[in-house]
């Protein structure tokens, strides 16, 4: 998005229930151009869109919980929501994660440079519906 001749940043929200992600994931983030705040749960991921109206949501997914959280924020706030975490291979598990709604799902260990290029990616997207979701924000 741009505002007179600055670029504003898109806003990632990364949302982490279990052990932090790392820092290395944060820094590529922000090398990549993107403001970034991490919450640590659900609670404080509800507080933080009020104030910080992300763009997209990067959602580490640990268990049924996650894929709760995915399918209300995708659908009650009009966000795209990235999962991260390990994946079973089960066809059970991928019809869950689609059952979710969420845009795409990295698995553990990921390259940043691929999170980075899939984020763009479903920002892309999401920019080029007829009404681009964070404008209802």
């Amino acid at each position: 998005m741009w505002k007179g001749a600055q670029k504003v940043a898109d806003r990632i929200l990364i949302i982490e229930m279990g052990p932090s992600l790392g820092e290395d994931v944060v820094l590529a983030l922000a090398k990549a151009g993107f403001s970034v705040a991490r919450v640590h749960g659900y609670p404080e991921a509800l507080l933080s869109l009020e104030v910080f109206k992300p763009d997209i949501i990067i959602l580490d997914h640990t268990s049924k919980d996650s894929l709760d959280m995915c399918w209300h924020l995708h659908t009650a706030f009009r966000l795209p929501v990235i999962l991260l975490g390990k994946d079973s291979g089960s066809e059970i598990w991928r019809k869950a994660l689609l059952e979710a709604e969420a845009e795409c799902y990295v698995r553990r260990p990921f390259s940043t440079e691929v999170l980075v290029a899939r984020m763009k990616a479903v920002l892309r997207r999401y920019r080029q519906c007829p009404i681009f979701p964070t404008a209802l924000l």
